[in-house]
């Protein structure tokens, strides 16, 4: 499947919609990250185009991020970002805490060998993590396109999903994902899937969710910046539920 023409004919009718409800039309691209060579475009660390789509159709295990909105005041296509510094030094990476709890999630939910789940201690090294989710068929979708310098309400990203939730579910749906992380909002994405996308996505335990029909499982954490509990507090407690589910589904992750 051609995953990047279909974002961008998503985008130009996101754009059409915008004008029609008097939104900026100016959307944040997202979706299937980049899996091309590394460069310095003047202002970030970005990734060329390359294999993402074949490395995504042949994943054995399919993820993607929910995240809210790009805290920005002019939008850019998010499938190139590295998540390292705005630096032309391209060894160096990013000490924001965005990434780094971004990269440790997304490594213990791709990671299960013999379907058992892996430790803070052992997932927790820098390199590692940033070298897995620089490669990884990942797939990473805003909630809300238009950008903003200031941080929606999740009263604004509420409405904002409901008023483009037919473009926003056929994005979700197009990725075809097995794990579908929903980061921050308060359990407003996960509502939105179990209202527009997944009819049956049913709570199995505190993190996540698991719809039988599609053998899709949501799992919500907090926003990636969130302060109140350590790296490795947010991490445990989401991956022990993650391994309570999988003990639990063993018809997951499903083979393709």
């Amino acid at each position: 499947m051609k995953y990047h023409k279909k974002e961008e004919e998503l985008f130009e009718r996101w754009a059409e919609r915008a004008r029609k409800l008097h939104d900026s039309d100016e959307i944040t691209k997202d979706g299937l990250l980049y899996r091309g060579e590394l460069w310095f475009d003047g202002y970030c660390q970005v990734h060329r185009r390359a294999n993402e789509e074949q490395l995504w159709a042949d994943a054995g295990m399919r993820l993607l991020v929910l995240t809210k909105e790009l805290f920005d005041e002019d939008g850019w296509d998010m499938r190139a970002e590295s998540g390292r510094v705005p630096s032309p030094r391209l060894t160096c990476r990013t000490a924001y805490r965005f990434f780094p709890n971004l990269e440790l999630w997304v490594y213990g939910l791709m990671n299960i060998p013999d379907r058992k789940v892996i430790s803070f201690a052992r997932a927790d090294n820098e390199t590692r993590l940033q070298g897995f989710y620089e490669n990884a068929p990942i797939a990473r979708v805003n909630c809300k396109k238009q950008p903003d310098a200031r941080a929606a309400s999740n009263a604004v990203l509420q409405k904002y999903m409901e008023n483009y939730a037919d473009l926003l579910t056929e994005q979700i749906t197009l990725y075809d994902a097995d794990v579908i992380l929903c980061t921050g909002g308060q359990g407003i994405m996960v509502s939105f899937l179990q209202k527009h996308v997944y009819r049956d996505l049913e709570q199995v335990n505190e993190h996540c969710w698991y719809s039988a029909s599609a053998n899709v499982v949501v799992v919500k954490q907090y926003h990636p910046t969130y302060s109140v509990y350590s790296r490795k507090e947010m991490y445990q407690s989401m991956i022990d539920d993650y391994q309570a589910f999988i003990k639990a589904t063993p018809a997951f992750p499903r083979q393709r």
